[in-house]
């Protein structure tokens, strides 16, 4: 009875959103991306049955699930975008970028798993691959830009995708839910070698 009478129970629109961004967090954390993210009818289905709405109730809030994702997002795009305009104008770099890496590892070690899943779904799935292009294209815009400073001879934007790209598949696989002093080796080996590809003679 106490079931049927919650699921009868009215919601103020930000209520019934949030039940369904934390349904879908908690589904993003816990099951494989090729359960969760790559077939719609999976996706709200499997999300739909965590909350005490309608599956149908999903589409009143969010127009597609990339909507949806892209509001699980947002949080850790102000992240990222605030370490980026930190690293943008500081006067010297190298200690900013060494912050903006260990802004990245904590996100990493919090929320981990959600990148991670919408990192494997863009191999297999238009919409995440946006989503995902989305979340990288300011971090390698920033890296170019530092690289072209330190060396305006290197192909700069090449060497920030390259230098991104390892940034992501490293933190993905060390800091993920890791303890505190894993994440201190994990700044220290991506700073490094930041530090050795953009200033090799200092």
């Amino acid at each position: 009875m106490a079931i049927a009478e919650s699921k009868r129970r009215r919601r103020t629109v930000q209520e019934a959103r949030a039940e369904i961004l934390a349904a879908a967090s908690a589904l993003l954390r816990e099951r494989p991306s090729d359960t969760v993210t790559v077939t719609v009818t999976v996706t709200v289905s499997a999300i739909m049955s965590r909350t005490t709405l309608s599956r149908k109730s999903f589409y009143v809030y969010f127009p597609d699930r990339v909507a949806l994702l892209r509001e699980l997002l947002a949080p850790l795009r102000a992240v990222t975008d605030a370490a980026i305009a930190r690293w943008r104008t500081a006067t010297d770099p190298r200690p900013a970028a060494r912050a903006a890496l260990e802004s990245a590892a904590r996100m990493y070690q919090r929320d981990g798993a959600v990148l991670r899943t919408l990192a494997e779904a863009s191999q297999r799935d238009a919409e995440a691959a946006g989503l995902w292009r989305e979340f990288l294209e300011p971090l390698e815009q920033a890296a170019a830009e530092t690289i072209s400073r330190a060396d305006a001879r290197l192909p700069h934007e090449s060497i920030a995708r390259a230098l991104v790209a390892m940034n992501v598949h490293y933190l993905l696989d060390e800091v993920v839910g890791a303890e505190p002093e894993v994440l201190d080796t994990a700044v220290d080996t991506l700073a490094a070698i930041w530090e050795r590809t953009l200033y090799p003679h200092d």
